[in-house]
């Protein structure tokens, strides 16, 4: 079921709307990071939006779209992950404290990565046809999970978070987003162990908020 606005331009379809609640949560996550007190809302934000990003291309799949809303999905959907998982990320961490040069350094590359890697594989959809078995590179929606796991082992309440392990997965994860190594696509148990992953550190984060 899909619906195209009378006086908007877009498609308005369950796909594209579990994007844009994606969009939404990371945007919430930036405005959680500027309290240091919220840093346990910043990181449930940021995995909730990976959620919605892990279950819209399923439900896509599931939905018999017309071939206009399915190329409109990849490209909003490719807008999206860059909002939400490749500059949502960097402001996070300026937010938190990573303002030397070579910190802001780390935190460009971080963004240019993405950008390359998004783009690259944007036009690599365009081109072929019939399913990958696996992603070239780690994909950028993979911040969703790794940097809240980050922020939990770098941030106390009560005591400075720590920007060093923040730095460092900037670095790593821009590296992984452009090398050409095998990851395997997400599908079966991974559809459930992903979001376990996320319930149980939402939780722990939780535990933090009201201790």
């Amino acid at each position: 079921m899909s619906t195209r606005p009378r006086f908007l331009i877009g498609y308005l379809n369950p796909p594209t709307v579990l994007t844009l609640g994606g969009v939404i949560l990371a945007s919430l996550s930036v405005y959680f990071s500027m309290n240091a007190a919220r840093i346990p809302l910043t990181a449930i934000c940021l995995m909730f939006a990976g959620i919605c990003d892990l279950f819209d291309g399923f439900v896509a799949r599931k939905c018999d779209l017309p071939p206009e809303e399915r190329e409109y999905g990849i490209h909003i959907d490719t807008i999206a992950d860059m909002a939400s998982f490749g500059v949502v990320p960097a402001i996070i961490c300026m937010n938190l404290g990573l303002t030397s040069p070579i910190e802001l350094a780390a935190i460009a590359t971080y963004i240019c990565c993405a950008g390359t890697r998004l783009a690259y594989f944007n036009t690599i959809a365009t081109q072929t046809s019939g399913p990958v078995p696996f992603f070239t590179g780690l994909p950028v929606t993979y911040a969703a999970i790794l940097f809240p796991i980050v922020l939990y082992f770098c941030s106390t309440p009560g005591t400075p978070v720590q920007t060093l392990p923040l730095h460092v997965t900037l670095w790593v994860t821009s590296l992984l987003f452009i090398l050409r190594i095998p990851i395997p696509k997400p599908k079966g148990l991974f559809y459930l162990l992903f979001p376990l992953l996320a319930g149980g550190l939402s939780y722990l984060f939780g535990q933090r908020l009201l201790g």
